[in-house]
């Protein structure tokens, strides 16, 4: 079958971190702030877990896994390198899911203390085969020198790239801020491509709202999680500045999708443009706005239904396909067969740019 000769990279796949890593590892040292299974909350009894911002139902930290015959590919490398055989996929990048939570946790220093320990974790797990399981650290950025010490220790132990908060935490300065031009530097010399994840900035996961409050705001709030990295990219990176800075700088948006792009190109090079004369303190740029989108910004996609129209606006080689195994909305053990439906009609070059020699050059495997 032609489908099943494809080389095949997910650029957005992930582990399942057992709940009690972090009581195990750090529980007495960070106390009521470590990342740990609760027993009640808000008057009910059962298996919760904090994550230091929000509290997760232990099911629905179970239900993320799409298949529960799969389960243990999610913390079992073993298991994970039988998948990728059965599924005929080469490899996949391993971005975190508990970790993506404890970002935004309200005490920095457990946070950081939890990035250690998950970043450690993560290394090992993908060093049973380390051409197949590419290792994502997970690197908070409210201290900036600690952020840059961090990612040379993962780099060093063989970490593939970086997973930073989508926007810097609650108190912290804009990306665009001098203060990160070491961490950017640091990325840029190291060659570590950096990656904004859904989940990891300020705004909530309405997945994991209790109270009746919280609940009534989930359609905005989820909203808003979709679309969180508009902000951040063209005010800090672009128009902030920060890729005309460090032009060898890698950054990707991960499980954003991609149908959101074009309409937000075009909306960056208005404001460049026809909005210019209105907005004359706007910082010159060396390119047209939307060129940094498609020359310097990766793209994640899973399975967007709009994803083939936006590829034609943002270009073929910044676009990287992934498929979220093993969550809840992932793509699986049928991975050549929805990967070929997909892309169905997309020139076979350009196929396998998305599907595999995009991830391939940006992280240079």
């Amino acid at each position: 079958m032609a489908t099943q000769l494809r080389r095949i990279i997910s650029a957005d796949s992930h582990v399942i971190e057992p709940v009690d890593l972090w009581e195990n590892a750090v529980g007495k040292r960070l106390g009521e702030w470590c990342p740990r299974i609760i027993h009640d909350y808000l008057g009910k009894k059962g298996r919760f877990f904090y994550t230091g911002a929000q509290v997760l139902y232990i099911d629905d930290v179970d239900r993320e896994v799409a298949d529960k015959g799969l389960r243990e590919c999610g913390y079992v490398p073993e298991r994970r390198i039988r998948f990728q055989e059965e599924a005929h996929v080469e490899a996949e990048l391993m971005n975190a899911t508990l970790m993506l939570l404890i970002m935004q946790g309200e005490y920095r220093p457990a946070v950081r203390v939890a990035a250690q320990v998950y970043n450690d974790w993560c290394q090992e797990f993908c060093s049973y085969a380390p051409q197949r399981l590419l290792g994502i650290a997970m690197i908070p950025m409210d201290d900036v020198e600690w952020a840059v010490a961090e990612m040379e220790r993962v780099a060093r132990n063989g970490m593939r790239g970086a997973i930073i908060n989508t926007q810097p935490p609650v108190g912290a300065p804009p990306y665009r801020d001098p203060v990160y031009e070491p961490f950017w530097a640091a990325a840029q010399d190291l060659d570590v491509p950096i990656a904004l994840h859904i989940i990891t900035g300020r705004v909530p996961d309405p997945f994991h709202f209790h109270t009746q409050p919280e609940q009534a705001d989930t359609i905005s709030v989820m909203l808003q999680l979709y679309y969180e990295a508009m902000a951040p990219l063209a005010s800090d990176f672009i128009f902030g500045g920060v890729l005309d800075r460090f032009p060898k700088l890698k950054l990707m948006c991960s499980e954003f999708e991609i149908s959101w792009v074009p309409p937000f190109m075009y909306r960056i090079d208005q404001m460049q443009g026809a909005f210019g004369a209105r907005l004359p303190w706007l910082p010159t740029l060396k390119m047209k706005a939307s060129d940094y989108v498609r020359q310097r910004i990766w793209h994640g996609m899973i399975d967007d239904p709009l994803g083939r129209q936006a590829i034609e606006h943002i270009g073929v080689p910044q676009v990287l396909w992934g498929s979220d195994f093993p969550h809840v909305r992932s793509i699986g053990l049928e991975t050549q067969e929805r990967v070929a439906t997909l892309f169905a009609g997309m020139p076979e070059a350009d196929q396998d740019k998305v599907v595999a020699g995009n991830v391939a050059r940006l992280f240079s495997l």
